[in-house]
């Protein structure tokens, strides 16, 4: 290495600079300064000779630094914060105030940072070594600290930098100055920037640790029986280390004698496993209490809210929340009981909550129309229209999703036109339910629809109902509620693996648990939905055909399955699923721009080629995988195997990749990336005069200049040049549409959209997701629908 290369190494180590040098001509003067205090208060870890044939070389113009302009990214003082430090200093309007002190606490910082990452690349070269017993070493705490630190040397007031002085020592004598500081109350923000740079020194020179005593030998689980046993709630993982967290549970020591022990013997129970009689729950935040009160009436008050959340907790999602066949058949053994005037509303009220899914409020808030009446062209979710006739229907709005996206310009015309409402036919068990009460009202219907219900008598009908239930409990033991009567429907359309969006559309409730967000991307026939509707009618059907209710006032015809019959599909949901004959054009369009552009030999036109040519690739990808419209698309290679026809998505995801992906690639889309790979190793084999270095993302746009640019949204836009210009991510909805209507689970749609909640990752450790099966299913499906829409695997232009 010569005598040059080494400067340049011993001022990346010392600058820790941005990759672009940004702005490194106005920061030169104070970074010479910086680099002789740090040879006054260097130690051994540092040469002095070097340091100042450094300091001369930037000072004599012998080593050159110059600046690049939009090659580094934005944030540098959390980036690079020494960097961000003297650019700071040097661009102040007004020149700080003791700004040599404040260098030299700069380039003690440095120093401290400097000893830092040796040990960090001493623990990584240790094969013993984990971040989670070495806390101080992990990248993480580093960056942090030192971020910290930096801001402390630009922001702290001029004043304060008395209280470390003197700063021409050595820093381990600046880091017990900053230890030993006293806390002052009336200058809080002061007070934290030299205890930030106190932790920051005190971590560097590895005189403390993150996280005091994680570093003790001691087992804390090596006492047989110990006095206070501490643990957190819901976890009994023994293999995780912990020390302490927000919320945790003191369980003191179990205190049984000879005389219990026995008993517990002789009735068969564990003595290990008996549950001590005394618990205590530890939580870092302090019972709030409200003006007047004690700390007593603050704990009593937090009990009464514990005891309404555990009777709350009795709506929550699973068995809690649903019923059963015996439920429901006790509940019309009760109602057929009752007088028939009673019978007749409450049991309307009973069958519109089975049969509509909706609340008790709504219910109470229906109306009826004789068939002949149009329904009103404006409905929102909850409301319920109750259509009296030969055949009988229902009809509500559909519910959508917050925040829906606006329809504006040309291109919703190529959408699924949706409807605003929903209509579902009555089955024959619920129309016996309904019809009694509904035929009574139907009869003083003029032009508007008329309330099912009188407004006077609602309080009256639904204490009424609650008292049936309640009876109904009372003497069969049943878990009859009414908020349960209304999620039943839910319940039933959701069981299993079914469609938990299909079950939203249904009875417009949003899901208590689970990914909302499918609920943005399907758009299903009302034909669809119908067809699943009744098959959970038919199911709640079989739990009450046992005891339905029997009066000389209902009838016992009922509605057909169907309440209209319309050539035309009809869908809802989302507005934002393209047409297929509109996706066949965009692919067609897409092609034919690849065809003409082969023919001509000029660079222009070369690179025109290789940019349909990209679009088309990339595009590609996006209508086999559901891949997100982001920049780089794919950016690496290695995210992709060719040979296991597999790829890896991370999208939108987290720095943990919580929400990365596997798809499997089909046989189409293997071939199409085989012979772009051909046609980037002889464009870029063509292209090195213009290229200083590799370029590193399979994909990238050429500007006319012949220049790589990477692929971003916009840049994809405008190279794809839809008809319309329709949002880039239409794939997503049309695949998601298309892959529920041809039968797929919930379950396996989702894990191809990456749509999952916390606990519900696909590829989780403890998931039962089956990546095998999913491949096997989803890959077939997946190439059908690419060959409707008329994809090709294209070769490049020969280079």
């Amino acid at each position: 290495m010569d005598e040059k290369a080494k400067l340049y190494e011993l001022l990346e180590e010392i600058l820790q600079p941005r990759d672009d040098y940004f702005d490194i001509e106005t920061i030169k003067p104070l970074l010479i300064q910086t680099i002789e205090q740090l040879i006054d208060i260097g130690d051994h870890c540092w040469n002095p000779s070097e340091l100042s044939a450094l300091a001369n070389a930037i000072h004599s113009g012998q080593l050159v630094l110059r600046s690049q302009s939009d090659r580094g990214e934005k944030g540098i003082h959390g980036s690079n914060p020494i960097h961000g430090a003297l650019f700071k200093l040097s661009t102040a309007q007004e020149q700080p105030k003791k700004l040599s002190e404040r260098l030299l606490l700069l380039a003690h910082i440095i120093n401290a940072a400097f000893k830092w990452r040796l040990d960090m690349r001493v623990a990584q070269d240790n094969k013993a070594f984990t971040e989670q017993r070495e806390k101080r070493l992990k990248p993480t705490t580093y960056a942090k600290s030192l971020e910290a630190a930096c801001k402390v040397a630009r922001r702290i007031e001029a004043s304060w930098l008395d209280f470390l002085a003197p700063l021409d020592r050595p820093t381990v004598e600046l880091s017990i100055r900053c230890d030993a500081f006293q806390v002052d109350e009336e200058s809080k923000q002061q007070d934290a920037y030299i205890k930030e740079l106190g932790r920051f020194l005190a971590y560097g020179l590895n005189r403390r640790q993150p996280r005091r005593g994680y570093q003790e030998k001691t087992d804390h689980h090596s006492q047989k029986n110990p006095t206070v046993q501490r643990k957190r709630l819901f976890d009994d993982d023994a293999d995780d280390y912990w020390e302490a967290t927000a919320a945790s549970v003191l369980t003191l020591a179990q205190d049984l004698n000879e005389n219990t022990e026995s008993t517990l013997r002789t009735a068969g129970l564990s003595i290990a496993e008996e549950r001590s009689s005394t618990e205590l729950i530890q939580s870092d935040q302090p019972v709030k209490t409200a003006k007047g009160d004690s700390s007593l009436q603050a704990v009593f008050r937090a009990r009464s809210q514990q005891i309404f959340q555990d009777k709350a907790a009795q709506l929550l999602p699973g068995r809690w929340e649903q019923l059963s066949a015996f439920d429901l058949y006790q509940l019309m053994q009760q109602l057929n009981q009752l007088p028939s005037n009673k019978r007749r509303y409450i049991g309307c009220v009973i069958g519109l909550l089975l049969t509509t899914g909706r609340s008790l409020e709504s219910v109470l808030d229906a109306q009826v129309l004789p068939m002949k009446r149009k329904s009103p062209s404006t409905i929102d979710e909850q409301s319920i229209i109750v259509v009296h006739g030969e055949h009988a229907y229902w009809v509500s709005g559909i519910l959508r999703p917050e925040s829906s996206r606006q329809m504006t310009g040309e291109w919703p015309t190529h959408m699924r036109a949706t409807q605003a409402s929903l209509r579902l036919p009555i089955p024959a068990f619920s129309w016996q339910l309904v019809e009694g009460h509904a035929s009574h009202i139907v009869r003083r219907v003029n032009k508007r629809a008329l309330p099912l219900f009188n407004n006077n008598n609602r309080a009256e009908l639904e204490n009424d109902l609650k008292t049936l239930l309640s009876e109904t409990n009372r003497k069969t033991g049943s878990r009859l509620t009414v908020h349960r009567l209304g999620a039943h429907l839910f319940n039933t359309l959701n069981a299993g693996d079914a469609d938990l969006t299909a079950a939203c559309l249904i009875t417009a409730r949003m899901p208590s648990f689970g990914q909302q967000t499918s609920l943005y991307y399907y758009a299903p026939s009302t034909h669809h939905l119908e067809q699943q509707y009744l098959r959970a009618m038919r199911a709640i059907e079989q739990q009450c055909s046992a005891a339905a209710p029997q009066s000389d006032e209902i009838k016992h015809t009922c509605a057909t399955a169907s309440s209209t019959i319309s050539d035309t599909p009809q869908y809802v949901g989302s507005k934002l699923v393209p047409k297929t004959t509109y996706v066949k054009e965009l692919v067609a369009t897409l092609q034919q721009r690849i065809k003409a552009a082969k023919k001509s030999v000029q660079p222009l036109d070369l690179f025109s080629m290789h940019n349909a040519y990209v679009a088309y690739t990339v595009a590609m990808l996006m209508f086999s995988t559901g891949y997100r419209s982001i920049r780089d698309p794919l950016p690496v290679w290695e995210n992709i195997s060719l040979s296991r026809r597999m790829i890896v998505i991370a999208d939108k995801t987290d720095d943990e990749q919580s929400h990365a992906r596997f798809l499997p690639l089909t046989s189409l889309m293997v071939e199409q990336l085989e012979h772009y790979q051909h046609h980037r190793t002889g464009l870029l084999g063509r292209l090195e005069v213009y290229l200083q270095k590799a370029w590193e993302t399979p994909f990238m746009f050429l500007n006319p200049s012949g220049t790589p640019q990477e692929v971003t949204p916009s840049r994809l836009e405008a190279h794809l040049n839809w008809r319309d210009t329709p949002p880039l991510n239409i794939n997503r909805h049309y695949l998601h549409t298309q892959l529920k209507e041809k039968g797929f689970s919930s379950e396996v749609v989702d894990a191809f959209m990456g749509h999952w909640d916390a606990g519900q990752a696909p590829w989780d450790n403890y998931s039962t997701f089956c990546p095998r099966e999913y491949c096997e299913l989803i890959a077939p499906a997946i190439e059908k629908l690419m060959k409707e829409q008329g994809w090709k695997a294209l070769k490049g232009k020969a280079l």
